[in-house]
């Protein structure tokens, strides 16, 4: 059996910075990233047309989740067909953990701000 390595903080900062600029660097190139969106929904509707139980990453609303609730965040789940499952648990580090409680935070915040 194969192990893979572990992560090292420069491995992440460098996985966030690319996910976090990948539609910047799609507009620059093409002008929009309204094909992606597109595709999402398309794999979704698969997943949950077929009952396929696949693991994807979808924003739903989350209850005692690593101790966020009341906020939707994109974690993975199961989805088939009654749509999306309870989230699955991950090993998240400590850092990691915080950072996710971090932005669920922000969510809720932007959310009372704009009046939801």
């Amino acid at each position: 059996m194969t192990t893979c390595p572990r992560l090292t903080e420069v491995d992440r900062a460098d996985i966030f910075h690319n996910v976090r600029d990948a539609a910047a660097q799609v507009i620059a190139a093409k002008g929009a990233t309204n094909w992606a969106v597109g595709l999402a929904v398309v794999r979704i509707l698969e997943a949950i047309l077929r009952d396929e139980q696949s693991v994807l990453t979808v924003s739903s609303l989350l209850e005692d989740y690593c101790g966020i609730s009341d906020v939707c965040v994109s974690v993975p789940c199961l989805m088939g067909r009654q749509g999306v499952g309870l989230p699955l648990p991950l090993p998240y580090s400590e850092t990691e953990l915080a950072a996710l409680r971090h932005s669920a935070e922000l969510l809720k915040a932007t959310a009372r701000q704009t009046g939801f």
